[in-house]
């Protein structure tokens, strides 16, 4: 083996390190917000109220908004979130990320189950409009699971339409009386801690991110007109 082969190799070596040490900073750092998002759901849900602390009840702000904001909830039912579903692991299979369909459902459900098993746990001693809403869980976790399996450069764009989707659906709910600010905040907290689990798993996608870097614009679209050719 030549001089510059030897320094190719140890550069690969060096670089592979570092992508390491990297991937264990960035789990732990989610791990953390795991822990984050479970402890402050249980200081907001258990702890307060045992304090004394009470929860305003959700009630209809702008009767007018009603009907649309009913109408905007119910776009994020059992069966278009099953659709956005398999869409998003379409995708994930188009771009060839490992674990991508394994991120993406677990996210999703795993959301969706905490809050039905919480709305079930903590029914009694705190108000329905300060527990998790499911509607509301179902659009962030959707948005959170599209961050996952995007490409890097669209990136931008998911989150910032995300956020204003978010936004939305989250401002539908309590003006229509389905959920308080309170709720919407135990919504989040459910659905931050299972993307920051999810998206922990990601780092540890190697076949995905050498072929992002190896070709960046191959994107999702890019890979599929390829493969209808």
């Amino acid at each position: 083996m030549d001089t510059d082969s030897m320094e190719l190799v140890e550069l690969e070596g060096i670089e592979d390190e570092q992508s390491a040490v990297a991937r264990g900073r960035g789990t732990l750092l989610r791990l953390c917000v795991v822990a984050a998002s479970i402890l402050a759901s249980i200081v907001v849900l258990s702890v307060l109220p045992i304090l004394g602390a009470t929860y305003p009840h959700s009630r209809v702000m702008v009767p007018s908004l009603t009907g649309p904001a009913d109408a905007l909830l119910q776009m994020f039912g059992l069966t278009p979130v099953l659709v956005a579903v398999a869409a998003l692991t379409v995708l994930a299979l188009i771009r060839r990320l490992p674990y991508g369909i394994g991120a993406v459902i677990s996210l999703v459900v795993g959301a969706s189950l905490t809050t039905a098993a919480v709305r079930n746990w903590a029914d009694g001693w705190v108000p329905a409009s300060a527990l998790p809403n499911g509607y509301v869980c179902a659009c962030i976790s959707l948005i959170c699971a599209a961050t996952l399996v995007a490409a890097p450069r669209f990136l931008p764009m998911v989150w910032g339409l995300g956020a204003v989707a978010a936004i939305t659906v989250s401002s539908a709910a309590v003006v229509g009386g389905a959920a308080s600010i309170v709720g919407v905040v135990t919504t989040l907290l459910i659905v931050v801690g299972w993307w920051a689990g999810s998206s922990a798993v990601m780092l540890y996608s190697p076949i995905a991110a050498a072929r992002e870097a190896q070709n960046p614009l191959d994107t999702a679209a890019l890979a599929f007109r390829e493969r209808m050719r």
